[in-house]
């Protein structure tokens, strides 16, 4: 596959031109939980570092506002760019509740039809990306990447079967990811228990 896409003509085009690069919605105050409230709102803190989002009911943060948020709503296939900080991975959002919203710490990236939201994000998260990225950013106490020249930014687009390709390598790797840490606790596990047992069974002798 590494052949076929080194053979592939590949341009490179401005983030803008991949997709529509959307602010997230900035809260007036620090968000607190109303279990009524009329809207979801996603953080940060509730994104990690496996290329998908996808809504746990342990991410429950609802506020309630009166004014109308629908250019901050977030729907299947949209890629989240955390802007702020220094940890300023993209991941692509499957699954959230009704009247879900973006916090300002995201731009809200909704792919144009020549691109595969997965694509998109994967490739945003790639080292040589992040570097381009890390250049940009700017602000000492709390880094930001503007998003005027975040849009600018450019990125390789392969033809759209070969970004499905790259897409569905994305997958794999974050599933392998996964199941290697997986594995790695249940190591872990079990050699505290075998520890355990061994340092009982010598305060018995």
């Amino acid at each position: 596959m590494a052949e076929s896409v080194l053979r592939e003509e590949t341009r490179m085009e401005r983030i803008a031109d991949c997709a529509e690069v959307l602010p997230g919605y900035a809260l007036k105050a620090r968000a607190e939980h109303e279990p009524e409230g009329t809207h979801q709102i996603i953080l940060g803190q509730h994104i990690t570092e496996e290329l998908f989002y996808t809504y746990q009911s342990k991410h429950a943060l609802r506020i309630s506002v009166s004014s109308n948020l629908d250019k901050y709503h977030i729907h299947e296939g949209d890629v989240l760019f955390v802007s702020r900080g220094t940890r300023n991975c993209a991941v692509v959002v499957t699954s959230v509740p009704k009247h879900t919203v973006a916090s300002a710490t995201f731009y809200i990236l909704r792919p144009k039809s020549h691109i595969e939201p997965v694509y998109l994000a994967w490739c945003l998260n790639q080292a040589p990306i992040q570097a381009r990225v890390t250049q940009v950013r700017t602000g000492a106490g709390t880094p930001i990447v503007q998003r005027k020249i975040f849009s600018g930014l450019t990125i390789p687009v392969p033809s759209l079967a070969t970004q499905q390709e790259l897409a569905e390598l994305g997958r794999l790797m974050v599933k392998e990811r996964s199941l290697r840490r997986q594995l790695l606790e249940r190591t872990d596990d079990l050699h505290k228990a075998m520890g355990e047992k061994l340092i009982q069974n010598l305060l018995n002798q």
